[in-house]
């Protein structure tokens, strides 16, 4: 299913409209619909689409696709693909898929595109390079001093669907299955292809608990995939996922050290997994906390991941129980990232958390005024909303005085 990606996609279309040589980085994590954003972009434009891997032969298999579109060719070596190339005088774009496996079967990969980009850049071709292995992608093409840098026209991350999205999987779903299901898979438009349309419970066991699901193993494989040391990434996610949310608790909890951790922490926040976060009225602060931003992980450590020797045992129901009886607790967090995503469209302003010392705000705008929220998923009764009220009223005094702290 195709969903959204209007801004994308638009990016794209001006990009091919200028006419210009182009070579654009198209990044972003596994399954969250690259490929298909790709597939929909070029499908009524002259195009040449190869899709990358790591065997020996990949020149091959590009020699067979190409030849079918224009005269038959042969690829010896990397400067007869580009010399070819070179030659093509008409508009067309060229997509590289998982562009990674080529710098993993040959290096000198990266090297070889920049110099005959010197070529390239004089003509009409329009060149995607499309990755998921987002920690290679930084290392060949988005980092300072990588072999591509300065030599790209433009980037683009694909990231996850937002909540306002999903309806569409689901068009049975209530407002409250809604936020439940993104609680539990995120924006991910493949995890969301996953569950069917029955109740959410039904579709956990199934999809998820069941040992021979799609989901069962997988942010075990593409942490895999992504890290050669993924120990150490296995143990911080789950000291995160356990309760631990500052710097030194995440190091004690995980045994990473500190001088050490800061780089896990980085990696994992910069492909997405991850979020650190400060009080909304801050630019610096040394409260950051840090939590597990997709929706999906935070739920596979937080229940798949401890349980797996009652799940490889096939005790499928026993977890299912757990998780029932948590659930409400489970989904109010990402409530509050539900909430946040309305509140900054409708508010037009940075919405976020603020804490100071045992006072925490749930939601704050800072817009031409200041906007205070609680956020809660609970069946409230008229006092209870009440007197979470007053306790709101009392909190922003609060803020006040930790914010002429901090100037002092």
């Amino acid at each position: 299913m195709f969903v959204n990606r209007t801004f994308e996609l638009d990016f794209l279309r001006q990009r091919y409209e200028s006419g210009r040589a182009e070579l654009i980085v198209v990044y972003g994590r596994r399954r969250v619909g690259k490929t298909r954003l790709l597939q929909e972009f070029v499908k009524d434009k002259k195009h040449i689409y190869l899709i990358a891997d790591v065997s020996e032969n990949i020149l091959d298999s590009f020699s067979r696709v190409v030849s079918r579109q224009y005269r038959f060719v042969r690829f010896d070596n990397w400067d007869d693909f580009f010399e070819f190339l070179s030659a093509v005088d008409e508009r067309v774009v060229v997509v590289l898929d998982e562009f990674q496996y080529l710098y993993k079967v040959d290096k000198a990969f990266p090297t070889i595109l920049q110099r005959w980009w010197e070529v390239l850049r004089n003509s009409k071709i329009m060149m995607i390079l499309c990755g998921s292995t987002i920690s290679t992608i930084y290392k060949i093409s988005l980092g300072y001093g990588s072999a591509l840098y300065g030599r790209k026209t433009a980037e683009l991350e694909v990231k996850p669907l937002k909540f306002a999205d999903i309806k569409e999987f689901f068009p049975n779903y209530s407002a409250r299955e809604l936020v439940e299901v993104y609680a539990v898979l995120g924006g991910v438009p493949r995890y969301l292809e996953e569950f069917e349309d029955t109740d959410i419970m039904t579709n956990i066991k199934n999809k998820i608990l069941s040992r021979t699901s799609f989901l069962y193993n997988e942010p075990m494989n593409l942490l895999f995939e992504e890290f050669k040391d993924y120990s150490r990434y296995f143990a911080i996610l789950n000291a995160i996922a356990e309760g631990a949310t500052r710097f030194g608790e995440i190091s004690d909890k995980s045994r990473v050290p500190q001088n050490k951790l800061p780089k896990y922490l980085m990696t994992l926040e910069q492909i997405g997994i991850i979020k650190r976060t400060i009080p909304v009225t801050e630019k610096k602060s040394r409260r950051a906390i840090y939590r597990i931003a997709d929706n999906f992980y935070r739920f596979w450590f937080r229940y798949v991941y401890p349980n797996r020797s009652f799940l490889e045992m096939n005790e499928i129901d026993y977890v299912l129980d757990l998780i029932k009886d948590q659930f409400n607790a489970f989904v109010g967090q990402a409530f509050e990232d539900v909430a946040a995503e309305f509140l900054v469209s409708r508010l037009r302003c940075p919405v976020g958390r603020w804490w100071y010392k045992d006072v925490e705000i749930d939601l704050v705008g800072l817009g031409k005024e200041t906007y205070f929220f609680e956020v809660k998923w609970k069946d409230l009764s008229y006092g209870e909303a009440a007197r979470i009220l007053r306790e709101l009223e009392e909190k922003p005094k609060k803020l006040e005085l930790a914010g002429k702290r901090n100037m002092d």
